[in-house]
């Protein structure tokens, strides 16, 4: 019953969105060339509010528009693991011929993937990865982790102390981890402190509090994502440090904002608005029979002071608001 109950409410929730997923799909099997109103979207996001989902879901209205996909649903999970197993559920049981999924949880949506896999429907994974994908469309997160630590590195001569807070509960945040230690592992620099709970903001404020209680003498603090990097500038901005290096990763407002300010030195640029823009074009390609790479890799780049500008219209011209 419950289950009923929740397909149910997708379903409205489809009605009520952009238009409903029509046909059974074939698994791949190649559209007719030139037919592309023909192919069926549907999009889950883990959430959509966010700013950077903001770009990603601008990028994929704006390359349906392009490339004449006239059916597809966007849909979000409000960071509901329930919600986006139902909602890929549904998504299959009405008709689409690709999913692109955000998920909420790496391994929470498996089961789900499997069968969306096993009903022939395409899943292209965006952001981050899950098992079971039909590719995967992203930054390199490793890279991401390399850069930072690179910077951190570069600046202190490749000695002293620094603490991190990073995260493994998705793909995304574990493979930043691992790029960072694989680089800073080569130096005299010394990871003082490390907590994983970059997820969220509240988790990652207490743990940067806790951490500069205990090591008030670092030299850097390293967020690997939006998460970590504003709760650690909350954090050292409390306790009243100074010359203390904060990375931060993603053009987010509040990221821009502060690197603009000069509150937090660095950061690493991602484009999500390329992400779902590309994801729809490999999601055409895979429904007509064409080839795709396994991993679509959207560029990476540093964001400091000198450049944040060019990102701030960039982002604003991808409908994100930047105070």
């Amino acid at each position: 019953m419950k289950k009923k109950i929740l397909a149910f409410i997708c379903a409205l929730a489809m009605v009520g969105g952009l238009v409903a997923c029509s046909s059974k799909p074939s698994g791949g099997e190649s559209k007719e060339e030139g037919r592309t109103e023909e192919i069926t979207i549907g999009v889950s996001f883990g959430q959509n509010v966010h700013p950077f989902f903001v770009a990603m879901e601008s990028g994929i209205k704006q390359a349906c528009e392009d490339l004449g996909i006239k059916k597809y649903n966007i849909l979000s999970a409000d960071s509901s693991l329930e919600t986006q197993n139902s909602q890929i559920e549904n998504l299959v049981t009405m008709g689409c011929d690709v999913i692109l999924l955000n998920p909420y949880d790496s391994e929470g949506v498996v089961n789900a993937v499997a069968d969306a896999n096993k009903a022939g429907v395409g899943v292209f994974t965006m952001d981050i990865d899950c098992e079971g994908s039909t590719a995967f469309v992203a930054s390199d997160n490793r890279e991401i982790g390399k850069m930072l630590a690179q910077y951190v590195t570069d600046q202190l001569g490749g000695e002293g102390k620094i603490a991190i807070i990073d995260g493994i509960t998705v793909t995304s945040l574990k493979d930043r981890t691992e790029g960072f230690m694989e680089v800073i592992e080569t130096s005299n620099i010394e990871v003082v402190a490390e907590q994983q709970t970059a997820h969220g903001r509240e988790t990652a404020l207490e743990s940067a509090e806790n951490i500069l209680q205990a090591h008030s003498d670092i030299a850097a603090f390293v967020g690997i994502n939006e998460n970590s990097g504003m709760a650690i500038l909350s954090a050292v901005t409390s306790a009243n440090l100074k010359d203390v290096i904060i990375t931060t990763v993603d053009a987010t407002s509040e990221n821009l904002v502060a690197i603009r300010d000069g509150k937090v030195e660095v950061g690493v640029s991602q484009d999500p608005y390329q992400m779902g823009y590309q994801a729809v074009e490999q999601a055409i390609k895979w429904c007509s029979g064409e080839k795709i790479d396994e991993f679509v890799e959207v560029k990476v780049e540093y964001m400091n002071m000198d450049n944040v500008q060019e990102f701030i219209d960039r982002e604003i011209g991808y409908g994100v608001e930047i105070d």
